[in-house]
């Protein structure tokens, strides 16, 4: 078992709270129905799951678990100087003098421009063509390829405006993070499309 995996399995079970806009009422919430499953859970769940095999055209959604620790490495070192580097900034406490959390896009944003000193673009798979059975949003740096550090929040609630976990620095292997999207071809076979 990996560091990895152990932190993505604390991401996708991280309470993202309850909100009376939002349309989870008692289990309808990422994080509730995840909280009921293990690390050994998740990492035998299969890779594609079979939402309906009635249709001509099948639909496969893809393990959002399997597909960040696939592609996605957790670096301890960056998430503590991304924790210091907020718990520093007056800024911030002066926001929540209890301390805060690490999902406030903006400050993330801030952090990573500073730190990699490269143009930081918020992508959300939730605005375009997705299979994983989660939402991501995150913070990349310059074009596609000019960085592969990330800082990463998966979407725990049930309405996608809300409900994002606190974000977590991962190094990625490019080509693999950003192919999240199964294209159906004319031979019944699904293709992994890259959405770069």
């Amino acid at each position: 078992m990996s560091r990895t995996n152990e932190i993505i399995y604390e991401m996708l079970t991280e309470s993202t709270g309850k909100h009376m806009l939002d349309s989870g009422q008692d289990d309808g919430r990422h994080w509730q129905r995840n909280q009921k499953k293990s690390l050994k859970d998740f990492e035998n769940e299969p890779r594609l799951i079979l939402l309906d095999q009635d249709s001509d055209y099948p639909y496969y959604e893809k393990s959002t678990f399997h597909h960040l620790t696939d592609s996605c490495i957790y670096l301890p070192r960056e998430n503590a100087d991304l924790v210091e580097w907020i718990e520093e900034d007056e800024y911030h406490w002066a926001d929540n003098p209890e301390g805060r959390s690490l999902n406030c896009m903006y400050d993330i944003e801030q952090y990573m421009k500073e730190k990699y000193k490269l143009e930081p673009r918020v992508i959300n798979t939730f605005n375009g063509e997705c299979s994983l059975t989660q939402t991501l949003q995150f913070v990349a740096l310059g074009d596609f390829y000019d960085s592969n550090f990330i800082a990463l929040s998966v979407h725990n609630g049930a309405d996608v405006r809300g409900g994002y976990t606190d974000y977590k620095i991962f190094e990625i292997e490019t080509d693999l993070f950003y192919s999240w999207y199964l294209e159906y071809d004319e031979e019944n076979h699904f293709d992994l499309i890259a959405n770069i």
